[in-house]
């Protein structure tokens, strides 16, 4: 008996080695993966803020419908309607349909962008303000 109870004890800890040895591996692993994401995530941000402050606000905005970006100009921040109530809301829908129906774009992700868009601008203000 004392004989399998041994083994039986060193299965299980086989086990938990194993099972310890994985899940450090696995953290490790998402660690790794984390920073490059986080690393390509900032990059990506830099290269769109400095496109964003390069570009007449027609411009910009054409970039943001063709990339889905979200770094606006002041210019263009001072065109988008205001949501601050339920009229500026339904303002704000009608517009935003309207500017992607002018560049052609008509699902529903489009009206999306531009509510992006605006949350940027209304972040900005705030900072600024």
């Amino acid at each position: 008996m004392s004989g399998s109870k041994r083994n039986v004890w060193l299965i299980v800890g086989l086990i938990v080695v194993l099972v310890g040895v994985a899940s450090w591996t696995g953290v490790r692993w998402l660690q790794r993966a984390f920073t490059g994401v986080m690393a390509e995530g900032r990059q990506n941000y830099e290269d769109g803020t400095r496109l964003g402050q390069s570009l007449t606000a027609t411009a910009c905005l054409d970039t943001a419908f063709a990339r889905h970006a979200r770094v606006t100009p002041d210019s263009l921040c001072a065109s988008i309607p205001p949501t601050g109530n339920l009229t500026e809301m339904m303002r704000f829908s009608v517009w935003s349909v309207e500017q992607c129906r002018a560049r052609g774009l008509t699902d529903r992700n489009c009206p999306r962008l531009l509510q992006a868009v605006s949350n940027h601008c209304r972040r900005g203000k705030g900072e600024r303000g």
